[in-house]
């Protein structure tokens, strides 16, 4: 008689460390899952930093392109304009991704807003001012704003700023 009940103590035993290791592995698995969307997560963003990155050189090269272009870089970028569209060759998504995020982009403005006057440049001096004329610049600073915005899956955003100083020498 005393055999027969060590018999349902076996079973019972078992079936209690069936339950342990399926905690573990659930738990295992939901720790997997946890680290996966994280990675996925740090993918995203920094291909969204990347693509604001790449649109942010394009627009700072536009503006060196239009201030060497232009008679008087004050005037140019009063409004906030779009820079031109970042080509494949500059930027593009990496091929494994399901859901291809929008392509980045970037606007310029210039840096004093509308004013357009003479404070629309930072100007260097010798330090020599002549009783009854304006100083003599040696060089002008003009300064521009490139703001980027570069998308990642989902509705992922990050947006970038810099400021772009371009030095004309001997301009008065």
């Amino acid at each position: 008689m005393a055999r027969r009940q060590q018999d349902g103590a076996v079973l019972l035993f078992c079936l209690v460390m069936l339950l342990v290791l399926t905690m573990i592995g659930v738990s295992s698995m939901s720790n997997s899952t946890l680290q996966e969307r994280m990675a996925g997560g740090a993918r995203d963003y920094n291909q969204a930093f990347q693509a604001a990155e790449a649109s942010l050189r394009v627009g700072e090269d536009y503006v060196r392109q239009q201030v060497e272009a232009s008679t008087d870089p004050s005037l140019l970028f009063q409004a906030a304009s779009a820079c031109p569209a970042v080509t494949a060759a500059q930027w593009s998504p990496p091929a494994e991704l399901i859901g291809k995020p929008r392509q980045p982009d970037c606007a310029v403005s210039n840096f004093y807003g509308n004013s357009g006057g003479p404070t629309s440049y930072v100007c260097e001096t010798d330090g020599s001012i002549a009783e009854n004329r304006a100083f003599d610049c040696l060089s002008r600073t003009y300064l521009f704003n490139v703001e980027a915005t570069g998308y990642g899956s989902g509705d992922l955003e990050v947006r970038l700023r810099s400021t772009v100083a371009i030095a004309i020498r001997g301009q008065n």
